[in-house]
């Protein structure tokens, strides 16, 4: 699955980092950028339902926008539908990876493990999640 993710302390500060960037994303004239582009392509048909707003290949239509614990549980969601890849867009890449690593995959592990623990006797994982350590 392909994502781009805003993850801050809070909603309102997530939601208004995504204003800021989709305001950024917004050519100053869309049609001559859609010209001669075939507009029955699926990827269209798909925006009209949903749109991505920033990011490209479903950009943040996937709603990993919000609060540390938000986009946290919205990955566990991912997982549990069975999503075993994920292709994150950040920006800017590395301080916003680094978040996603320093907050939000803790947060993915404690609910995956939450979740293991309550589960009935006899259930197995099959999804594992694998932090990266500390940065060099």
């Amino acid at each position: 699955m392909a994502a781009f993710v805003i993850a801050r302390p809070t909603d309102r500060e997530a939601h208004e980092e995504f204003e800021h960037l989709s305001r950024l994303a917004q050519p100053d004239d869309y049609r001559k950028l859609m010209t001669g582009v075939d507009p029955e392509v699926a990827m269209f048909k798909t925006f009209a339902t949903a749109p991505r707003g920033v990011g490209t290949n479903g950009g943040t239509s996937a709603r990993l926008v919000g609060d540390y614990d938000t986009v946290a549980r919205r990955v566990v969601e991912f997982i549990d539908a069975g999503i075993e890849t994920f292709l994150l867009q950040f920006q800017p890449f590395e301080p916003e990876m680094r978040v996603f690593a320093e907050q939000i995959m803790p947060r993915v592990a404690d609910l995956r493990r939450a979740r293991s623990d309550a589960a009935p006797s006899g259930e197995t994982r099959t999804n594992t999640i694998v932090t990266p350590g500390p940065s060099a």
